[in-house]
C-alpha cells in the first residue's frame, strides 16, 4: 500500500499543532517519523488513522484521495494503529482480544474461533510469531501485548501499520523481537509508519525518515541520504551541545545496603536484588514500567520508618523518611507509571543563628523565637507547602536545653529530633501506624497524642496538622505541656485560625467554631508564618523567609490576636507592635529596645 498525506494542517483554537505537511509511505518499506515531544508526530499520524480531522489537506491511499468519518473508515481500507497506551482488555483471552469488534460468526450467531485460529496460524508461520491464543492477557509481558496490539491488525489485513513510540517500554530482547516481526511484515508488502525520538532505533531499522520540528516537517528521505547527527541536528534546530563528561566522584560510607532482597508482587517474584548506596552518590535502577519498580519501593519503604507502608493497588500513596533524612513520596494508579519525589533538606542540624545567617530570619526574629522557646510558649508554624517549615521547627527544636523530654509525633517520620542524641538524649518519635489488610492495628495520629500525654513529656512536637489531631493536641497545650510545637498549611497567620476550625469541625468532637476559637484562645500563644517566593523570572532566585508573627491575645467569640511582626519593604518580618509578654520574654534574652513601635 501506498499512502500520502498532502497540506496537512492541524489547528486547536489558536494554536497550529500541524503546519502544511506533506508526507509519501511506500509500499513495503519502515517510514521513521522523529521529533521531540510536542512536534506533532502522532497528532499527524492520529490524521492518518482517522482520530484527528484535519483543518487542511488530505489523505491518498493508492493515489486515490480519502476522507475519514472514524478510525473505522480507516481500518475498512488497511491502515491499522498501535497507540503508545495498550488498549487491550486484561481478563480476556489473546484470542478474543484479536477477534474484538471483529469476530467470525457460524450459524445462529455463534463465534467461530477455529476460523479465526486458522487465519491467525498462516499469520504466525510466515512472520515467526510464537504467542500462546488462549492465555489471559493480563498475564502477558510488555512485550508479547505488543504483539497481541500487532496480531490484531495482521487478523485485520491492516497493510499499512502505525506504531505510536512502541519501545518506550520493552527491554532490549522485546525490542529485538518486535523489529524482526516489522522487517517481515515490510518484506511482505506491508508498509510501516515507525513515530520515535530513538535515533538509534532509526538507523537500526527504517528504510526513509522524516523529520518534524514545532509541527513542521524538517526534512524526509531515504535513511541512506542522511546521518544520525544529522537527523539530530534537524531534530533540534541547532548544532548538538558538546557530550557530557562523567565527573569521577568520591564515593562516602554506604548508607543503604539491599543484600539479597526478594518481593512476591502481582505475578512473577522480584529479585533477588541486591546493591548499596553511598553518601555523595547518585544510584539508577533502570526497567521498564510493570518490571518490579512499585513492589521494589514498598519493600524498602517497609525498613524505612517505625512499621511497614504498604504501597500497592490498595494502597497507591507512599510517605517515608529515608535513612539520611530525606522525605520520599510516591504514587501509583493515578499515573502512567508509579512516581516518586524525594526531598531533601539541604540543612540537617540546624539552628536559629544558621537561618539568621541565610536570610531566613532576621536577627531580631531569631532571638524572639528563643525567648519564646525558653518561656514555653506554645508556637503554631504556619506556610505553603515546601516553606520550609519543618526545618524553622527543627532550628527551634534544637535550642530547646538536651535535660527536657520531648516526644514528636508525626504521619511519616521525618522530623529526626531522635537521631541526635548530644542535643536531645531523652527524645521519642512516634509514627502513625497504617492498618492492616484485616484493618486492624492501625494507631492514628489522635491517638499518638493522646498517649504521649501518658509518657511523661515535657514538650510534645507534632509535626504537620492535617485532621482531628487537631483537637487532641490542643487540649494537651492546655493542660500542662506548655512549650509545644507544631506546624500547618495555611496561606497566612491570620488564616491559621480558621484552619484549625476547619479541621475541628471534622473530627469526632465536631467542635463548633466558637468552641474551637476558644480553645485556640487558651493554647496556642504565638503563630509563626513562613512565606516562600520565587524570584527566578526577575533574575533572582527561590527565597524562604519568615514574614509574620501573630501573638493569641484572646477570644470574644472568634480568637483575637495582634500581628506583633509583619512584613517589611522587603517581605521580611519587622516589628510591628508590642508583645503582651515582653517582660516574660526578656527574662529569657529577648530584648525589644529595636522596635519601631
Amino acid at each position: 500500500m501506498r499512502a500520502a498525506l498532502r497540506d496537512i494542517t492541524i489547528r486547536f483554537g489558536p494554536l497550529v499543532a500541524v503546519d502544511r505537511v506533506s508526507i509519501d509511505f511506500g509500499a513495503g518499506e519502515i517510514h521513521a517519523v522523529v521529533g521531540e515531544n510536542g512536534a506533532g508526530k502522532s497528532t499527524l499520524m492520529n490524521v492518518l488513522f482517522g482520530l484527528v480531522r484535519p483543518a487542511e489537506g488530505g489523505i491518498e491511499i493508492d493515489g486515490q484521495r480519502c476522507r475519514w468519518a472514524s478510525p473505522q473508515d480507516a481500518i475498512r481500507r488497511g491502515l491499522g494503529m498501535v497507540h503508545q497506551h495498550f488498549m487491550l482488555q486484561e481478563s480476556m483471552t489473546v484470542l478474543e482480544n484479536i477477534v474484538l469488534c471483529g469476530e467470525p460468526l457460524r450459524r445462529f450467531g455463534f463465534i467461530d474461533f477455529d476460523l479465526a485460529r486458522r487465519k491467525l496460524g498462516e499469520g504466525f508461520r510466515q512472520h515467526g510469531i510464537i504467542i500462546d491464543l488462549d492465555v489471559r492477557v493480563g498475564a502477558l509481558s510488555v512485550g508479547q501485548r505488543q504483539v497481541v496490539e500487532i496480531l490484531k491488525m495482521l487478523y485485520r489485513d491492516a497493510r499499512l501499520l502505525i506504531l505510536d513510540e512502541p519501545t518506550a517500554v520493552l527491554t532490549p530482547q522485546e525490542k529485538d523481537n518486535l523489529f524482526a516481526i516489522l522487517r517481515s511484515f515490510a518484506a511482505s508488502g506491508r508498509s510501516i509508519v515507525l513515530i520515535t525520538h530513538k535515533l538509534d532505533e532509526v538507523m537500526e531499522i527504517a528504510d526513509r525518515v522524516s523529520v518534524m520540528r514545532g509541527g513542521r516537517l524538517v526534512s524526509s528521505g531515504p535513511l541512506a541520504a542522511t546521518s544520525k547527527e544529522r537527523i539530530a541536528r534537524e531534530i533540534i534546530g541547532s548544532e548538538l551541545p558538546p557530550p557530557l563528561r562523567h565527573q569521577p566522584r568520591s564515593p562516602g560510607d554506604v548508607v543503604l545496603e539491599v543484600d539479597g532482597l526478594e518481593v512476591a508482587g502481582h505475578g512473577a517474584k522480584v529479585g533477588p536484588v541486591s546493591f548499596a548506596v553511598r553518601a555523595g552518590e547518585i544510584v539508577g535502577i533502570a526497567g521498564v514500567s510493570g518490571n518490579g519498580q512499585a513492589e521494589l519501593i514498598q519493600a524498602l519503604a517497609a525498613y524505612s520508618g517505625l512499621s511497614s507502608r504498604p504501597f500497592d493497588t490498595a494502597n497507591p500513596q507512599l510517605d517515608v523518611r529515608l535513612p539520611d533524612g530525606s522525605r520520599l513520596s510516591a504514587v501509583m494508579d493515578v499515573t502512567a507509571r508509579p512516581a516518586v519525589s524525594i526531598r531533601r533538606a539541604r540543612l540537617g542540624k540546624v539552628f536559629l543563628s544558621d537561618l539568621a545567617f541565610n536570610g531566613t530570619i532576621s536577627p531580631e526574629v531569631a532571638s524572639f523565637l528563643a525567648a519564646a522557646s525558653a518561656a514555653r510558649k506554645n508556637l503554631m508554624i504556619a506556610g505553603a507547602t515546601n516553606a520550609g517549615k519543618t526545618t524553622l521547627l527543627r532550628a527551634i527544636v534544637n535550642g530547646i536545653p538536651p535535660g527536657e523530654r520531648l516526644i514528636t509525633v508525626e504521619r511519616a517520620l521525618e522530623l529526626g529530633i531522635d537521631q541526635f542524641p548530644d542535643l536531645h538524649p531523652n527524645a521519642l518519635a512516634f509514627e502513625e501506624r497504617l492498618p492492616n489488610s484485616e484493618g486492624q492495628g492501625g494507631i492514628s495520629m489522635a491517638e499518638l497524642v493522646r498517649r504521649s500525654l501518658r509518657m511523661n513529656p515535657s514538650r510534645v512536637i507534632v509535626g504537620e496538622v492535617l485532621g482531628d489531631e487537631i483537637v487532641t493536641m490542643l487540649n494537651a497545650m492546655t493542660q500542662g505541656n506548655d512549650g509545644s510545637l507544631s506546624t500547618i498549611h495555611a496561606n497566612s497567620s491570620l488564616e491559621v485560625f480558621n484552619r484549625i476550625a476547619t479541621y475541628a469541625i471534622q473530627s469526632a468532637e465536631r467542635l463548633p467554631v466558637e468552641a474551637t476559637h476558644m480553645l485556640i484562645a487558651g493554647a496556642v500563644d504565638f503563630v509563626i508564618f513562613i512565606e516562600k517566593r520565587n524570584d527566578y523570572a526577575r533574575g533572582g532566585r527561590l527565597r524562604r523567609y519568615v514574614s509574620s508573627i501573630r501573638e493569641v491575645t484572646g477570644v470574644d467569640g472568634r480568637v483575637l490576636s495582634s500581628e506583633v511582626f509583619t512584613p517589611g519593604p522587603d517581605g521580611h518580618a519587622v516589628p510591628h507592635a508590642p508583645v503582651a509578654c515582653a517582660a516574660l520574654l526578656a527574662g529569657h534574652g529577648y530584648d525589644p529596645a529595636g522596635a519601631s513601635w
